[in-house]
């Protein structure tokens, strides 16, 4: 127990950064605390500036302890539980803001009356956003459930709603685009490790790093660029020549000093696009990249390179990732350049990421790093930005693509599978066109053939008793589907129209062969077998049905007024 009786509110468990705040639930013991700022909230409460206690909140807040601490010991990430209490804070600083007497017995009225703030003020444009208060009030109920033990969320008892927009079909265009904005921010990657070597780093200002779309970067390390520069004050000459003077002997200073001060934004740039690099073989997560410890890596002389082993949080176990054998040769220059420049760490971070005194800038061990000079050296450079998530996404909808497997895919890439098509996978109007094409040509007995009707079957059969100078099947050539058994006619106007479109064709070829054929006797010509099967199948439709009959005589009728069905009408026109 703390001074005056209150219970331990802290997670004395956690290991936290040099610059960070350590947890404490007691500020939601008191009014207006969860409204003050956590690094001053302590010494008001010790000054008694926000009064005493209250004590119907202790079970309620205690409670609420005990939920984050099982989570967080049940391998619940840290960074999760960070937002849950963020997120608290504003259920409770809007009670202190409107005089609710919160307690666990009050705490879903004043749950329910909370979200329909949230409501209101994404329905007045006061600067909230639907996603933003759903996300707010998830987060919370989430806790809340668990406090009150409740067997259905409470936040379906309130009015909060979120548009589920599924994701978006990606045309052909946009697809490849995709792929070449990815591709061509790796070769980006690759540009920036290249040109950032020990000596590179070490040498004189400024860094050029060239890059293949023909860009080239200048990287001053924290000085400003010489056109960045502001001109001189001419209304004061001497001193504008004196502080010009003072601003060279500094930037000269800064450059001949080639010590870890002035380097350390170098270091960084080359450590994120690295770090990038790695994310995008294997899609690992950036928060399992940004962690990875040089202990954690096992060398295995195979094919694949190299073995990584970690801790997911989401599974609850160890997962297992490999580096593909041709970023082998890259990842291993830069174990060789990290060991440059960190000789006295060897078994430290993989990436560590420093600031000018040379340490580690992570405020603790899952906070993720910025990338804002990799964004900056992008947009100079003319390459897209991907972030980490939309990189990891890219990677598995293309693995999914290329395995058109979703439970091999999924334990690659460290899924459940139900997990990677609700979450990752992207419609792709091209990935659809072929697979409902190879649904139908599996499942659909009619096919389109060659010649007119449909084919039943997957290979060319011929008829029995096919004539010897008939064609024959080969799904290529019209006249051959007439002699092929898979051949099916169509009970429609259309197709009869068809049949006496094509028979006329015939025709026009009959009559053209019979002008350069030899006057010796010759066998039946292919084409006049053609019209006589096609004439004995108009015979048989003639006389099947009146309404058949009638189709005969509409389709007769329409080729003595030139009109010809759109399949062969091109053909008789250029006869």
């Amino acid at each position: 127990m703390l001074d005056g009786g209150l219970p331990n509110l802290t997670f004395p468990e956690m290991a936290y950064g040099e610059q960070e705040t350590p947890w404490d639930l007691r500020p939601l013991l008191y009014k207006g605390g969860a409204g003050t700022n956590v690094r001053t909230v302590d010494a008001k409460i010790e000054a008694g500036h926000l009064g005493h206690p209250l004590v119907g909140r202790i079970e309620l807040v205690l409670r609420i302890h005990d939920v984050l601490a099982n989570f967080l010991g049940r391998g619940g990430r840290r960074v999760t539980v960070s937002v849950q209490i963020q997120k608290m804070r504003l259920l409770f600083r809007w009670s202190d803001e409107h005089d609710f007497n919160l307690n666990l017995i009050s705490v879903q009225q004043c749950y329910l009356d909370w979200t329909d703030s949230l409501v209101h003020r994404v329905q007045t444009g006061a600067g909230l956003s639907s996603q933003t208060a759903y996300d707010s009030g998830s987060v919370v109920g989430w806790v809340l459930d668990r406090v009150l033990g409740r067997s259905s969320p409470i936040i379906k008892t309130t009015r909060l709603h979120v548009i589920k927009r599924g994701s978006r079909a990606l045309s052909p265009k946009a697809d490849k685009q995709n792929l070449e904005e990815t591709f061509a921010l790796g070769h980006f990657l690759l540009d920036i490790s290249d040109a950032l070597s020990v000596d590179a780093i070490w040498g004189p200002l400024p860094v050029r790093i060239k890059v293949r779309n023909g860009n080239d970067l200048e990287e001053w390390s924290k000085l400003k660029r010489p056109e960045e520069i502001k001109p001189p004050n001419l209304k004061f000459p001497y001193q504008a020549k004196y502080l010009a003077k003072q601003a060279a002997l500094k930037r000269a200073a800064w450059g001949a000093d080639s010590t870890v001060r002035t380097r350390y934004p170098l270091i960084n740039l080359r450590i994120q696009a690295e770090m990038f690099m790695l994310m995008g073989q294997p899609a690992i997560n950036l928060a399992q990249v940004h962690q990875i410890r040089m202990d954690q890596w096992r060398y295995k002389p195979s094919t694949h390179g190299f073995e990584v082993r970690a801790y997911k949080h989401r599974r609850w176990g160890q997962v297992e990732f490999e580096i593909y054998s041709a970023y082998r040769p890259i990842f291993e220059r830069y174990l060789r350049w990290r060991a440059a420049m960190f000789p006295d760490d060897p078994d430290g971070l993989l990436f560590p990421l420093i600031g000018p005194n040379g340490r580690q800038t992570i405020r603790h061990p899952e906070s993720p790093p910025v990338f804002s000079r990799l964004i900056n050296c992008c947009e100079r450079a003319g390459i897209k930005y991907i972030s980490p998530r939309a990189l990891r996404n890219t990677n598995v909808n293309w693995t999914l693509r290329r395995t058109q497997d979703p439970d091999l895919t999924a334990e690659e890439k460290q899924h459940d599978t139900k997990t990677l098509l609700r979450v990752y996978e992207k419609p792709s109007q091209q990935r659809a066109m072929v697979q409902i094409k190879a649904f139908w040509a599996k499942h659909d007995p009619a096919q389109a053939a060659a010649g007119p009707g449909s084919c039943v079957g997957k290979t060319p059969e011929p008829i029995k008793d096919i004539p010897a100078m008939a064609t024959k099947p080969d799904c290529l050539t019209p006249s051959g589907c007439l002699f092929c058994t898979h051949q099916r006619d169509i009970d429609s106007l259309d197709h009869v129209w068809s049949l006496v479109t094509y028979r006329l064709l015939k025709s026009f070829e009959l009559k053209a062969e019979a002008k350069t054929a030899s006057k010796k006797f010759l066998p039946q010509h292919p084409a006049e077998l053609v019209i006589d099967r096609l004439t004995n199948k108009l015979n048989f439709i003639k006389i099947s049905s009146p309404r058949r009959e009638n189709w005969l005589k509409e389709a007769l009728l329409r080729i003595e007024e030139g009109r010809y069905h759109p399949t062969w009408a091109k053909m008789i026109e250029t006869t």
